[in-house]
């Protein structure tokens, strides 16, 4: 009798076991970006970037802000003028909204640019 319950025991634990290895870790889900409502301007990592749309993402934001970008939008990196093609994501960016439309950018300054995925390594 003694056999019989500590198998049972061990085939209930090892069939526990199994399933609990089986279930994945939840996704972490990203947050969808915000619509800028406010007429701050916005400082902080770019996460997207296209030439009608930004998302910027302020350190300690549990959410990225969108604007708008359109023809009016003036583009600065490094305090030289560029369009919106120029810029690369994951760079710091100051973001102005329009005082007319807030969901717009005005100007979009971007002052540290990430660095490029294919640059060369440091020879010794």
């Amino acid at each position: 009798m003694k056999k019989l319950t500590t198998l049972i025991l061990f085939t209930l634990l090892g069939t526990f076991f199994g399933f609990a290895q089986e279930t994945p870790a939840p996704a972490k889900t990203k947050k969808p970006a915000v619509t800028n409502s406010t007429a701050e301007t916005v400082t902080g990592k770019i996460g997207y970037i296209s030439d009608k749309k930004i998302t910027v993402k302020a350190k300690g934001a549990e959410a990225s802000t969108a604007f708008l970008i359109d023809a009016e939008t003036k583009v600065t990196i490094n305090d030289e003028p560029k369009t919106a093609k120029d810029i690369m994501t994951k760079s710091m960016a100051s973001v102005t909204p329009k005082t007319t439309d807030f969901a717009t950018a005005a100007a979009i300054a971007v002052t540290k640019v990430a660095a490029p995925t294919n640059a060369p390594t440091k020879a010794e």
